[in-house]
């Protein structure tokens, strides 16, 4: 038997990148599956690839009603959430003194006020079937800051922060939290992100969304509290906290001739 059989998954931003990949490896454990984006044609493909029962749900997750709806449709479906991946998130690489207020706005309301809402309006559910498991799908630039994609990283520490007390707030409730860190990650995220006019993504490179797929299975049957995809990024974390300005130092080096165009300059 397999374990996640019988449990009902619910994964925004399923169209593509880590939300396809989970998606893909949940379903391989025997999970249905709530796919949601706003690709539906999408969604509806990945449906039909996946091996367990799944439907595809348009939504935005910037918007409130959406999110409602999309819950609200999970369960009518199914009959229960189980679990509830919270995926869905934009990148923005500009200077905070010239990212665009409204895109900054955006921003907030898909990597953080989104999961806030999606956790709102599935943990009712989770009480009444007497658990469940939440994941958010945070950064390892939710706990090192990067320059020039301060918005981002803003977002996922506050995600961070947010799972951290829901995690001490729900687990008298048998519903565990876990919080997802991963490094650069091979997706079309860079494509989709906001631009300003000085600053370029990252080169491409990173993990594949696969092994962070793998990783979260693997946390949710060991209920893990976190994890950071790879591990060995926790050093990163490490020798920050031991010797911030001089790792600030060295990620501006390193980072100012990828991500500023011309090279230099701030």
């Amino acid at each position: 038997m397999k374990k996640l059989d019988g449990k009902v998954a619910l994964v925004t931003g399923a169209s593509m990148g880590i939300g396809e990949a989970i998606a893909r490896v949940f379903a391989a454990d025997g999970a249905r599956l709530a796919l949601a984006a706003r690709s539906l044609d999408k969604l509806e493909a990945l449906a039909r690839s996946l091996p367990t029962e799944a439907i595809a749900i348009q939504s935005d997750v910037s918007q409130a009603e959406e999110i409602r709806a999309m819950v609200a449709r999970t369960v009518d479906h199914f009959g229960r959430l189980d679990i509830l991946v919270n995926n869905a998130a934009v990148g923005m690489y500009a200077s905070v003194a010239e990212m665009k207020p409204d895109q900054f706005e955006h921003l907030l309301a898909t990597n953080w006020l989104a999961p806030v809402r999606a956790i709102q309006a599935a943990v009712p559910h989770m009480r009444k079937q007497g658990g469940g498991t939440i994941i958010n799908i945070s950064s390892v630039a939710g706990k090192v800051a990067l320059p020039w994609m301060g918005a981002y990283c803003a977002s996922k520490f506050a995600l961070n922060a947010l799972s951290n007390s829901l995690r001490m707030e729900l687990k008298p409730e048998n519903i565990h939290v876990i919080s997802v860190c991963p490094g650069r990650v091979k997706t079309p995220f860079i494509e989709n992100a906001y631009k300003d006019f000085a600053t370029q993504p990252l080169y491409p490179g990173g993990i594949s969304a696969e092994r962070v797929a793998r990783a979260v299975l693997r946390a949710v049957h060991r209920r893990k509290r976190e994890i950071v995809v790879p591990a060995n990024n926790r050093l990163f974390g490490w020798l920050h906290g031991l010797f911030p300005a001089l790792v600030d130092r060295a990620i501006v080096w390193v980072l100012r001739p990828q991500m500023r165009k011309g090279g230099s300059g701030l």
